[in-house]
């Protein structure tokens, strides 16, 4: 029930209006018969409202209502004036004084009911919002805090480190306090570096709480130098396991070569990347081949990578879409073309550049998506290589039979690395030793025992009539029979096809990989169209990586040397 104080310095009207309000049912009723007594009483017992006569001995009315108003600051309490004075000016003094209302004297039980009641509603839900805010600014500061923490896990996290700093123009732009884009950046155990630039779905905390899982799992899968395409197989199957069916990340990740010439890319749902010459003229650019990640199960998923070349002094744009979806009011979106006319635009033309000119093309308005741009100029990395392992001066050989039951398996190349990677100083090869055992393996497989023809691949209908063929035949394999042979030191052999003429002796030893199968083998005209793209797979990517390559037997043996 609501607590009333009366105020009025003649002892009879206080009886009065007790006896009226508790016909009312307001029983709780606090007296007070000077001004003095009734600030005292209010800040005992704190009312909720005040019936106030204006004319006292000592302190007026009209001096006490302010500083009863000040007691409740965060609540509204009503004061209704006590008075018999009906001329306009005095009137006005109680409502400029802070009163609410009036209550004539004598009292007319109907208007001061009515009276009450009106302002008994205002009290209760000045009281219900004083409540919620209190509930709310708790709620506020629970956020608060629950942000700075979380803040602080991510900056400590996901900590940039000098490597970007010293080869990378970054420029990223979060649209809320936290960004749903990710930018990971980490040295190889070959000396070159590994890059990861994603967008989570949508913006804030929500989309960005993926990124912690992915940075730790990015950072020790390149720590021991995995291959691009492992790395894009296993986060995958972590957002897969972790993120709600309406999430995904789109993605690229690349490792980028010592010399800073070469990059192995898998990209799924980023904007095309481009290459710039040093004169500013657009070499190529690279389109996404797949899916986000976190999409599709281990079954599903595709590995495969792009490998292309560049020349110092070239240039690497990688950014999220919301750079390209700035709108113009009148020219519409920007796109990948606007971006890429920007990029070639000039030879000085940063990340931040970009970004200004993007906020610039929609009129000043702030983009509506997290923005991350990063650019490479190409140029070796000079990375402190004293910690290397390597390989110790114990010869050894790795020797599997793979038969029809084994070859089948998904993930049998995984299988096979986690025999190699036992070996202690390979991690500084891992990912050359990856792609040149799953291109080896897939050619003995697809080539040697499926008798596939990669001339197939050549339109987009015959890629997917391939790998519909591809499944179906090694579902109905039941025999065939692969071996493969790791050594080290790699044994000599005549270089039947070579980088160059000869292989003079170097100050670094040789790793020999060979893979032979039972099948009818193939000729190098059955994976021609892999070589005649700038870009692509199988014996042209392997001659990329290898020192030596030598094919024999008709198709049925492969052998290739890795510099160690």
């Amino acid at each position: 029930m609501l607590k009333v104080l009366i105020v009025d310095d003649e002892e009879i009207n206080r009886i009065m209006l007790t006896e009226i309000l508790r016909e009312a049912g307001y029983t709780d009723c606090v007296e007070a018969e000077n001004g003095v007594q009734a600030i005292e009483k209010a800040r005992d017992c704190k009312p909720d409202i005040v019936l106030l006569d204006v004319i006292m001995p000592g302190m007026s009315g009209l001096e006490v209502a302010p500083l009863l108003k000040a007691m409740s600051p965060e609540c509204h309490m009503p004061v209704l004036f006590i008075t018999s004075l009906d001329d306009e000016q005095s009137l006005v003094n109680c409502l400029e004084c802070g009163g609410d209302d009036f209550i004539a004297k004598p009292f007319e039980k109907i208007i001061l009911y009515a009276k009450l009641a009106a302002h008994a509603r205002s009290r209760r839900l000045s009281l219900e919002i004083q409540d919620k805010n209190r509930s709310l600014t708790y709620f506020q500061q629970e956020v608060e805090r629950n942000h700075r923490i979380v803040e602080h896990i991510f900056d400590n996290a996901l900590a940039h480190r000098g490597v970007e700093k010293s080869y990378f123009d970054l420029y990223t732009q979060p649209t809320t306090q936290f960004n749903g884009d990710l930018f990971l950046c980490e040295q190889s155990p070959s000396g070159g570096t590994y890059l990861f630039v994603g967008d989570f779905t949508s913006h804030g905390l929500a989309s960005a709480i993926g990124a912690i899982p992915v940075a730790q799992a990015f950072t020790s899968m390149t720590k021991r130098g995995m291959a691009v395409q492992e790395i894009a197989s296993r986060l995958n199957a972590l957002l897969y396991s972790l993120l709600p069916a309406d999430m995904f990340c789109v993605a690229a990740i690349i490792e980028i070569s010592r010399d800073g010439k070469q990059f192995i890319i898998w990209s799924g749902g980023l904007p095309r990347m481009a290459v710039k010459t040093a004169d500013s003229l657009l070499r190529y650019t690279i389109d996404a081949q797949h899916m986000p990640l976190g999409i599709l199960s281990d079954d599903e998923f595709e590995q495969t990578t792009q490998v292309f070349q560049a020349q110092e002094g070239d240039t690497l744009l990688v950014y999220t879409d919301g750079l390209m979806e700035c709108q113009h009011p009148t020219h519409g979106l920007l796109g990948e073309e606007g971006v890429e006319a920007w990029f070639v635009g000039g030879q000085n033309v940063t990340s931040a550049a970009l970004v200004a000119k993007a906020i610039e093309y929609t009129g000043g308005l702030a983009p509506d998506d997290d923005l991350t741009v990063v650019q490479f100029c190409c140029r070796p990395f000079e990375f402190d290589a004293s910690g290397d392992k390597t390989i110790g001066g114990v010869p050894f050989t790795l020797s599997f039979h793979l038969q029809a039951e084994q070859i089948k398996q998904s993930k049998l190349i995984d299988h096979l690395m986690g025999i190699v990677n036992s070996v202690p100083g390979l991690a500084v090869i891992r990912s050359e030793i990856f792609t040149v055992l799953t291109e080896l393996t897939n050619n003995a497989i697809e080539h040697g025992l499926l008798g596939l023809s990669s001339t197939m691949k050549a339109e987009p209908e015959g890629f997917i009539e391939y790998y519909e063929l591809r499944a179906q035949r090694l579902a109905n394999l039941t025999t065939g029979d692969i071996w493969i042979d790791i050594s080290y030191p790699a044994h000599p052999g005549a270089p039947a096809q070579t980088k160059q003429s000869s292989v003079p002796p170097q100050p670094y030893q040789l790793l020999e990989i060979a893979v032979r199968d039972n099948g009818p083998g193939f000729s190098e005209t059955t994976v021609k169209n892999a070589e005649d793209e700038a870009y692509g797979r199988g014996l042209a990517l392997i001659r990329e990586l290898c020192q030596q390559v030598d094919i024999a037997d008709g198709g049925n043996k492969v052998r290739v040397l890795l510099k160690v």
